[in-house]
């Protein structure tokens, strides 16, 4: 368990440690997922999917223009910083739009099932496969002390902003506490949906067992047409600004009761940021964040920008501590710190 207030803000880098695309691996994806021939789109269920929403729009569709904006996005992507980035320029293109969504949806889907927290035919993760990603290593830690059936306040002083789109938090965590508390799955499912997760721009689709209206969608069910054009309803881009008021307090709060911000696998995206840094910061952060891979010139200004949106109303700056580390790897290096 925590002994501090504890907010865990997660990126692409998070993910990436069970085979998830990063943001220049997804472009090429996106690529390759829109890509046609004269039959048609080559991932049958992306034609499927477009078939079922005009379906439920009781409209004819005209396949022919989505055909080009497919052809349209996949030409880009190798000139776009990212897929979110190129349908944010194109917002107000409803073809490129759904046509993205579509294909982001099918790829994480995909990349999902193909993960190394996929399930097998007895229904189980292989933990042995799961040895570097952050999770295991969080529940790890997060299960120190913890007693069999002493479950109250488990999850009391921790939670999760995802800005990521799969549900691979919410899929690894009840195999987990199954698997290590030795409780059925029923007892699992009820106690993983009492850590708080948070995923600002939606996901491909609510987790079964996990609460919300939003359409319940199995871990990477990538080729029924129904469930993908269900995930494509759900995604948000950065782009569209459709953030939730509820949701955007609801992040600021939690930020602001944080004594530990643990930003892992983040970009530190300025349009993100804005969604989590309260207006006035009323108590003394502690902050760690992974930067593996990012240059000294673009950290530098990310250090000083955090030191500014962190101070507290009476002066006081946070604590950062960056370090060039996987996310994983930061928290079996710095978890004393984090954890106690």
């Amino acid at each position: 368990m925590f002994k501090r207030n504890t907010v865990f803000v997660v990126g692409a880098g998070g993910s990436r440690e069970i085979g998830l695309p990063t943001g220049g691996e997804l472009r090429a994806k996106i690529a390759n997922a829109l890509s046609s021939s004269a039959n048609g789109f080559n991932r049958n269920a992306i034609g499927a999917a477009l078939v079922e929403i005009y379906n439920q729009r009781s409209e004819s569709l005209n396949i022919d223009r989505y055909l080009k904006a497919a052809k349209s996005i996949s030409r880009a992507m190798f000139g776009a910083l990212s897929i979110d980035n190129f349908l944010a320029t194109h917002q107000a293109d409803e073809d490129i739009l759904l046509m993205g969504k579509l294909a982001i949806a099918s790829v994480i889907l995909e990349e999902e099932g193909n993960s190394a927290i996929k399930t097998d035919s007895n229904d189980e993760i292989l933990f042995q496969n799961t040895e570097t990603y952050w999770m295991n290593t969080f529940c790890k830690l997060m299960s120190e002390e913890v007693i069999r059936g002493d479950f109250a306040t488990l999850f009391h002083d921790v939670s999760i902003i995802t800005f990521n789109y799969d549900r691979c938090i919410e899929h690894f965590l009840p195999h987990y506490l199954k698997t290590y508390f030795l409780i059925d799955e029923v007892q699992a499912n009820k106690l993983a949906s009492t850590l708080n997760v948070i995923h600002p721009y939606g996901g491909v689709g609510r987790y079964p067992n996990r609460g919300g209206s939003a359409a319940t969608i199995p871990f990477g069910s990538y080729k029924n047409p129904i469930h993908l054009a269900a995930a494509a309803n759900q995604i948000q881009t950065f782009g569209e600004r459709m953030v939730e008021d509820v949701t955007v307090k609801k992040m600021k709060h939690l930020i602001n009761e944080a004594e530990h911000i643990v930003f892992l696998g983040f970009s530190f995206a300025d349009m993100n940021m804005e969604l989590l840094v309260p207006e006035d910061v009323h108590s003394k952060k502690v902050i760690f964040a992974t930067t593996l891979g990012m240059s000294d010139p673009n950290l530098i200004p990310i250090r000083l920008k955090m030191i500014s949106d962190f101070r507290t109303l009476d002066g006081m700056a946070p604590d950062v501590g960056m370090a060039a580390l996987s996310a994983n790897d930061m928290l079996n290096h710095y978890w004393r710190p984090i954890f106690k």
